[in-house]
């Protein structure tokens, strides 16, 4: 895939600040980081982190109820006295789509246990972790101890959560084989058109997401660059994996310190317009679904399902990785902890263990919000196990 020209030139110019950062004095890195801190922190930020949690949750629950409903069409067409073949191989898909429905909901709550695991481990971080580590009265050697330990203990959290993890791959490969045997059985419908506006739109679609994508990496590349993020604020990968606008739009304030203002303003509206053409071209496909689903209900049940489908398995795998980024800014701050002989300020360094917890603070909180949204519905805790 490859970034549309009429966006191009955004890329090439924070790409060149990227390899050109500005010299940051230690003071405007403290200050960025404190900023960042206390923007995360902020009623407003908070709100739109309980916002985009909420969705997650919503998004999972709806995909249970896509499960249902493409049951619900395997069940009508096996009473509407078509051929007996094709009965019986809408009762195979049945068969098959219900064993995908119980793996779904089983490693959906799965999903909630590795979710407390991640937010104790984050809770533990922000509150007694980094006091422990900023405490002047304990030596070095007792902090590189104290870090040795902690690293061992998240591996073996880390390990125990890949079983989830893995799981959600497989079942997003196992129902991506489903579709193309549901595909099989419906290949009489001439639907070539359709299908041709769709794949045009998916490549349209797959450009400006590259472009998007590209656009947020060079902005989370840039505040690396520059100094006012480092390994030490590591939980970005998790948080900005479940959350990534909330998370953008935090990190578009802080590069500001570092390019100009018509280059920051670009950027912004840039990634205003690119989210905009997204929306319009995703708007045009689903019409050109819902005409397909006029024509065959069967397939159209299963594509409505698939984009939340895999909005779900992206986003709740990133669970399984939080330990693994905790225990890289572990690393990191320990090689931070010879700050008095180095070249980094004291100030800069409290200033880097002060965000990072304000940090983890936050992903705990969505963590334990994402734990109570999911717990919403028994009817997903009452099909575990069945």
């Amino acid at each position: 895939m490859s970034i549309p020209p009429e966006y191009s030139q955004t890329h090439k110019d924070l790409q060149k600040a990227i390899d050109n950062p500005v010299a940051l004095t230690d003071q405007q890195k403290a200050d960025a980081l404190n900023k960042l801190g206390s923007d995360v922190s902020t009623p407003a930020s908070e709100q739109a982190l309980v916002n985009e949690i909420d969705a997650l949750a919503g998004a999972a629950l709806e995909v249970d109820t896509s499960f249902d409903n493409i049951t619900a069409c395997f069940k009508k067409i096996k009473t509407s006295g078509a051929r007996p073949e094709l009965i019986k191989d809408v009762n195979d898909l049945m068969s098959t789509w219900q064993a995908h429905h119980n793996t779904f909901t089983n490693l959906l709550w799965e999903s909630r246990q590795v979710a407390g695991k991640a937010q104790g481990a984050a809770d533990d971080f922000a509150k007694d972790f980094i006091t422990f580590l900023a405490d002047d009265d304990v030596s070095l050697a007792e902090k590189k101890d104290e870090i040795k330990n902690y690293i061992g203990k998240l591996t073996e959290d880390e390990e125990a959560s890949k079983h989830m993890s893995q799981g959600f791959t497989d079942l997003e490969k196992n129902v991506q084989a489903f579709q193309v045997e549901w595909k099989r059985v419906i290949d009489k419908y001439k639907l070539d058109a359709i299908s041709a506006r769709i794949a045009e739109l998916d490549g349209i679609i797959a450009n400006l997401e590259t472009a998007l994508n590209d656009l947020n990496d060079k902005i989370k590349a840039l505040a690396i660059s520059l100094g006012v993020l480092s390994a030490a604020t590591g939980v970005t990968a998790a948080l900005g994996f479940i959350c990534p606008w909330f998370w953008i739009g935090t990190l578009l304030g802080l590069i500001g310190v570092g390019v100009t203002a018509a280059l920051l303003k670009k950027a912004m509206d840039e990634r205003t317009t690119v989210e905009a053409d997204i929306a319009r071209n995703k708007a045009d496909r689903a019409m050109e679904e819902a005409t397909l689903a006029a024509v065959k209900e069967l397939k159209a049940a299963l594509d409505a399902s698939q984009g939340d489908f895999n909005v779900i398995c992206s986003r709740l795998g990133a669970f399984a990785h939080v330990w693994a980024t905790i225990r890289a800014d572990i690393q990191a701050i320990e090689e931070k902890l010879d700050y008095a002989h180095g070249t980094e300020s004291k100030a800069l360094f409290r200033a880097r263990l002060n965000t990072a917890a304000k940090l983890y603070a936050t992903l705990g909180k969505a963590l334990r919000r994402y734990q109570v949204v999911v717990n919403k519905d028994d009817a997903l805790r009452m099909r575990v196990g069945k």
